[in-house]
């Protein structure tokens, strides 16, 4: 009898364990997800220059096979030993045995679709147990809108400039702009730059940014026409704290945009030398 219930209670444990075990394993199926998309939707992009795609692979149980097949393009990523494939995938090395893996879709695109149209991915991965999942990534290249190529006498020009006062002598080098300064603060050496009568009609303080996006003679116009009068601009000269400073005038001859690069300051017997060092765009 008690023999009996043994064998009872062995038998209930081993089906509660083959039972639990086929949970556990019936929960470890290969799932494929898109990461940040819907992998139901038509993926767009432009050709040559398509954007970053990238699916992920959950396989707890292991990769054994990984597919991919787009037109006569098939490969196992768990089974092939050509680098070029991984290198099309974002990878450096197989994926066989790996349980997670992301692909980016990304390279495979930009170097193997050369026309526009719609193109799709076949996907299949396959676990050590022989459960699978598929999917499928499709994707839509269009050719990039025609970009108007710049003239080149659209394009700013671009020329050094320095400008040198010693004392309370002309500005050096800035007289064909038709500014000047004089200095209004001793410690910092903070000179004050305004116009000269019949010189600059406008004189205008601008950020940094301003200089490295202005490309075109066209922006600089308008970015010079619509900004608002700031004369006289204050600017410390000594130790190099003028530097990255940007300011613009306009005069008869059209309008200038300056960066200053560097600023020094001496003493000498005439005076303070203050010189300025930079480009300027016209």
């Amino acid at each position: 009898m008690r023999l009996s219930y043994w064998f009872r209670s062995a038998a209930l444990l081993i089906a509660l364990s083959l039972v639990g075990e086929a949970q556990a394993t019936g929960q470890q199926i290969p799932e494929i997800t898109a990461q940040g998309f819907d992998l139901t939707e038509m993926q767009q992009g432009e050709l040559g220059n398509f954007g970053r795609l990238r699916v992920r692979f959950e396989v707890p149980n292991h990769i054994k096979e990984l597919r991919i097949k787009e037109r006569s393009y098939e490969v196992d990523l768990a089974r092939t030993s050509d680098t070029a494939n991984f290198e099309l995938f974002g990878l450096s090395t197989t994926v066989r045995q790996l349980s997670d893996l992301t692909l980016n879709f990304e390279t495979y695109i930009n170097r193997k679709l050369e026309t526009k149209g719609d193109y799709a991915f076949e996907l299949q991965v396959t676990d050590r147990e022989g459960r699978s999942a598929a999917a499928q990534l499709r994707v839509h290249v269009a050719v990039a809108p025609a970009r108007e190529k710049q003239s080149s006498h659209d394009l700013v020009e671009t020329a050094p400039f320095r400008f040198t006062r010693i004392g309370a002598s002309d500005v050096s080098g800035a007289d064909d702009f038709g500014i000047t300064w004089r200095t209004i603060e001793s410690n910092t050496v903070i000179i004050e730059i305004s116009r000269q009568p019949s010189g600059a009609s406008k004189l205008i303080k601008m950020a940094l940014s301003d200089y490295e996006e202005i490309s075109t003679k066209e922006q600089l116009s308008q970015k010079t026409a619509t900004s608002s009068e700031s004369s006289p601009l204050h600017l410390p000269t000594a130790n190099g704290q003028a530097a990255d400073s940007v300011f613009a005038l306009i005069n008869q001859t059209g309008p200038y945009l300056f960066k200053i690069t560097g600023s020094s300051t001496s003493l000498s017997e005439l005076g303070t030398t203050v010189t300025l060092t930079g480009e300027y765009k016209h």
